[in-house]
């Protein structure tokens, strides 16, 4: 067995951002950390769910895959996991060990929204909406959504309206997130038949879009103000101020000359972007 290979398979540069924010969302609902029991679950749980997700979004994007530059070496199209169908049943191996182990060391609504998670990035995001709708990302979204989800409902029930503006920020977030990137491999979209926002209205409209959905994001960011107090409310309004800021300058800097290497900053500091938020908003809760 190739081990690279499988690995590779579950695109890990993606998971520990899920697992810090589900991490930080149940410090910040604990406000201190959570026992090891809830770490441990959060940490092996959703790692396990979501590598196996991934694992089966590559099996069915294989053929997408193939005719994507920016993908075609990948595990699958590049024939180093043979037969395909490997991949699919290591995927489901890997979730139903995650949602397993969740069960087993968390609480039922936390392990319902880490199965959840899967249940939106396969059949709705994957094969629903990415190959029929330039809004599949919008939508898609909440997948990232219910790693936040799982972290909060894995320490309380209470104060619910948290908890959504923290999956809120998720799902704004990855628009701008995507969208950027989007615009760097637009043409392979297009290759692939994919309907990713700017394949179908061109780089100039999407990066409108860019910027009118961080001008969204940057509220929704703010509104966790609300939840702090003590001088971790300053630490993290100044900081998370200080991120919108730079991430709007980005995403204007592409507005006003939507080129590539324009798109492909955005997309480089929109990546630490989300960390940094839920970093801040956990430092902040532990002052």
């Amino acid at each position: 067995m190739n081990l690279t290979a499988y690995l590779q398979l579950t695109k890990p540069k993606i998971i520990p951002l899920l697992i810090l924010v589900a991490l930080a969302s149940s410090v910040i609902a604990t406000r201190g950390l959570p026992s090891l029991t809830i770490a441990v679950g959060l940490l092996v749980g959703g790692t396990l769910t979501s590598a196996g997700s991934l694992a089966i979004n590559s099996y069915l994007e294989v053929d997408i895959d193939s005719k994507m530059r920016r993908t075609m070496t990948r595990p699958l199209p590049s024939n180093r996991i043979v037969p395909p169908r490997k991949a699919l049943f290591f995927g489901l191996v890997l979730i139903a060990l995650g949602v397993g182990i969740s069960f087993l060391l968390l609480p039922a609504l936390a392990t319902l929204f880490i199965a959840l998670g899967s249940i939106v990035y396969i059949p709705i995001y994957t094969i629903w909406l990415k190959p029929r709708t330039s809004w599949n990302i919008v939508l898609g979204g909440f997948a990232g959504s219910c790693a936040s989800l799982a972290g909060w409902y894995a320490i309380t029930t209470s104060n619910a309206y948290v908890a959504w503006i923290l999956a809120a920020l998720v799902f704004v977030w990855t628009p701008t997130h995507f969208w950027s990137l989007a615009v760097v491999t637009e043409q392979d979209y297009s290759a692939a038949g994919i309907p990713m926002l700017p394949s179908v209205v061109g780089e100039v409209r999407a990066s409108r879009f860019i910027v009118a959905n961080t001008l969204l994001l940057i509220p929704v960011s703010l509104l966790f103000y609300l939840y702090l107090t003590g001088v971790g409310t300053l630490i993290y309004l100044v900081g998370a101020l200080i991120f919108d800021a730079i991430l709007l300058a980005t995403n204007v800097k592409l507005l006003l000359s939507p080129t590539r290497a324009n798109a492909w900053l955005a997309f480089k500091f929109s990546s630490p972007y989300l960390a940094v938020i839920f970093i801040l908003a956990s430092a902040s809760v532990l002052m």
